[in-house]
């Protein structure tokens, strides 16, 4: 009987191949795993390195075809909206509207509500009265000013430390002289930001606009959305502690904060 003989792919071609059923591999595991997997699982099922892992994982998320919950670390495979409900995804629903309306009352600042969603802070509420300034650049996403605002810092500040380092590793852009662009102050900040539960910039992405940031915990402590608001540069300086006050109460996370007398004590 003849044997036939074995076609082998062009060295090129062949790496594609092996990336495409490694892909193919994770979807698979992952359907297998509705409660979500790490990326250590997800590197000794298909036999690659934990970074390969990653990459596969963020590739996948990048697409749409997988979530990441950035609490929790797990990846999960993303179900058609239409069948299932998604339980990372924050939309505009009364309970979350009212946080922004109630923080809007109590400050009489202009106030926003963000989840992470597709690598993105997607702004999914804005309460203020006509007329009253907006974040110029605060519009429907946050991507790679991030870092600059309030709502960035706290949301980069609950990611994993392998994703915080890879936003930091993109660059940080300098949008004002006072935008933090040194990576190591960067992550010592976002350390801090996690410790007290809040985000504050003055002025690092836009003159005359400081913001106020906290997130939205459920139960076990895992990152759901975040609440914010932005301020004049006069209002920030005059009821700063007032302000952080309103987003940590209204964001549910006060019992959990320091006194507000260390609020804006930049020691680590």
């Amino acid at each position: 009987m003849r044997r036939s003989a074995t076609v082998q792919a062009p060295p090129e071609e062949g790496r594609g191949l092996a990336t495409a059923r490694a892909v193919l591999k994770v979807l698979a595991f992952l359907g297998r795993h509705p409660e979500g997997v790490r990326a250590t699982q997800v590197a000794e099922e298909v036999g690659k390195s934990t970074s390969t892992a990653y990459y596969l994982l963020a590739s996948l998320c990048e697409e749409g075809f997988a979530v990441h919950d950035p609490h929790g670390g797990r990846y999960r495979l993303r179900r058609d909206p239409d069948l299932q409900q998604d339980p990372y995804r924050v939309g505009d629903t009364d309970e979350f509207a009212e946080l922004v309306d109630g923080l809007f009352r109590r400050s009489h600042k202009r106030s926003y509500l963000g989840r992470l969603e597709h690598g993105a802070i997607e702004i999914v509420a804005v309460r203020g009265r006509q007329g009253m300034p907006r974040l110029p650049g605060l519009g429907a996403r946050i991507t790679d000013g991030a870092h600059a605002v309030a709502m960035g810092k706290v949301v980069l500040a609950w990611l994993p430390p392998n994703a915080r380092r890879h936003y930091v590793l993109r660059g940080l852009r300098s949008y004002t002289p006072n935008t933090t662009t040194s990576p190591a102050a960067l992550m010592a900040e976002l350390d801090r930001v996690r410790r007290q539960g809040f985000a504050t910039e003055a002025e690092e992405f836009q003159e005359d606009f400081c913001g106020i940031a906290a997130p939205i915990l459920g139960p076990r402590g895992r990152f759901h959305a975040v609440l914010g608001l932005s301020a004049t540069r006069r209002a920030y300086e005059a009821e700063g502690e007032q302000l952080v006050g309103a987003v940590v109460d209204m964001a549910g996370v006060s019992k959990h904060m320091r006194k507000t007398s260390r609020f804006f004590s930049t020691d680590a």
